[in-house]
């Protein structure tokens, strides 16, 4: 008996200090917090040790310590396998310096090319203004020798696939959907006969951290697109949260998807900024800091079509509605007027409605932030300790942001150490519905919102008023 309680002993030991050592890497308790859980965790574990070490400890006394201190370790351990939960999660939305892009080659449905190994020697369009280009043909030329041609304009380039006028074409996905949205003819005029997946180092410079600074700038964009969050896609959720620390202050300041912009490194012709999304979070954040005369610190993507199986796991969210309506995207859910009790399938078809609202993208965009607040809500309760790991496990590929894990884990210190009661505004860009012709679609002119200066001046005056 006393080797076994001299083994718990030292077991004892050395579980609490990886422990102590796990809470200090995982660096969300701020420091006199840390200090105080040690304390109480080392004052139990020198009880034990010295109760089982004790040479006049009686025969039931050291086997009832040796049971609590078996307990205690399991405990431990027990703990570590949340903390080391929460530390894969942060690790897996933390800062990656690339974005994953798909590449269709696309070719007309009434040909007899079937397999990329009938495009040898033949003639293959591409668009000059696709970067990522050289990449993916290096990638294509491993499996088949073709001739590439280049087009500049995009409604030849549409043309001529659509006509069958030209073998194939090789088209960035989600950039191939979105054309297939805004012409109809190449839904049914095409098909794809293969992809391939590329890594597109994103723009890494090194930038100054925020830690230390007042305040800063995070753009918060929200796709709606089934795969991976690193995966390029429009992005159909444009907010920016200004944060001053020191003042307890957010403003958040949402701009409407069909705003008509300058596309970052472009000229001529402007876009819809949504379309930004299809060229990189980069074009996005410059597109935004350009229109607003900003500097945007950092961003974050979420992924609303991901979501579903995490709200699963909550028993659903409560979440209101102004009005009773069927969702557009899906006929077999009903949304009634007042508080709604969700599950995954209902709040993901809420979040992407817009046609029913005179205000489109705008209350869209209010609805996907209230299904968020529902979620942290329903998260932050006890009740759901027990599904915690599994819910992280969930969030994986939901979120995304160039934050460093340093970073995000010491505003999450500086929360739990100042318990800020944060002060919340928002405002809204306007403007008024047009129909241009855009960059990224050519002449055909579709539906685009004229930015209403007065509201951009605003936001600009607003946002500098936060982050000065």
């Amino acid at each position: 008996m006393k080797f076994i309680s001299k083994l718990n002993g030292f077991v004892l030991i050395i579980v609490f200090l990886i422990l102590m050592y796990m809470i200090y890497s995982l660096n969300l308790l701020p420091f006199k917090y840390f200090i105080i859980l040690g304390s109480i965790l080392l004052l139990f574990v020198l009880l034990f040790v010295f109760k089982l070490i004790r040479k006049k400890t009686g025969l039931i006394s050291r086997i009832f310590f040796n049971i609590l201190s078996i307990c205690f370790i399991i405990g431990q351990i027990y703990i570590m396998t949340y903390i080391d939960a929460t530390h894969d999660f942060m690790k897996s939305i933390a800062a990656k310096n690339f974005e994953k892009v798909t590449y269709d080659v696309v070719v007309n449905s009434n040909n007899n090319i079937n397999d990329i190994g009938n495009l040898y020697n033949k003639d293959v369009g591409y668009l000059e203004s696709d970067k990522n280009y050289p990449i993916v043909k290096l990638k294509i030329r491993n499996d088949v020798k073709y001739k590439d041609k280049k087009y500049n304009d995009v409604d030849n380039f549409i043309k001529t696939i659509s006509t069958g006028n030209i073998n194939a074409v090789i088209l960035e996905d989600s950039y191939y959907e979105l054309l297939k949205e805004e012409n109809t003819n190449l839904s049914t005029n095409t098909k794809v006969i293969k992809q391939y997946k590329i890594v597109v180092k994103k723009d890494n410079k090194k930038k100054a951290t925020t830690l230390n600074k007042d305040s800063f700038l995070l753009y918060i964009s929200g796709i709606d697109t089934y795969g991976k969050i690193a995966t390029v896609s429009r992005s159909d959720v444009n907010l920016l949260m200004a944060v001053n620390k020191s003042k307890g202050k957010i403003l958040l300041v949402s701009i409407p998807r069909d705003y008509y912009v300058q596309l970052y490194n472009t000229t001529g012709v402007k876009d819809k900024l949504t379309h930004a999304g299809i060229y990189g979070i980069d074009t996005s954040i410059k597109t935004i800091d350009n229109l607003l005369d900003t500097k945007i610190d950092y961003y974050a993507r979420i992924n609303f079509s991901t979501l579903t199986k995490t709200i699963d796991l909550l028993d659903g969210i409560d979440v209101y509605s102004d009005k009773a309506f069927t969702p557009t995207s899906n006929k077999s859910v009903y949304i009634n007027e007042g508080i709604n009790h969700m599950d995954g399938e209902t709040a993901l078809a809420f979040a992407r409605e817009r046609y029913i609202y005179s205000t489109g993208d705008r209350k869209r965009g209010e609805n996907q932030q209230a299904i968020i607040t529902a979620m942290i809500k329903k998260m932050s309760n006890v009740e759901y300790i027990t599904k915690y790991k599994d819910i992280l496990k969930s969030l994986e590929g939901t979120f995304e942001t160039d934050m460093e894990y340093k970073e995000m884990t010491n505003l999450f210190k500086m929360q739990l150490d100042k318990k800020t009661n944060w002060q919340i505004d928002s405002i809204s860009l306007d403007g008024t519905g047009a129909r241009k012709p855009t960059y990224s679609m050519g002449s055909r002119n579709l539906y685009v919102m004229i930015p209403d200066e007065e509201t951009v001046n605003n936001a600009k005056v607003r946002l500098n008023e936060y982050l000065k």
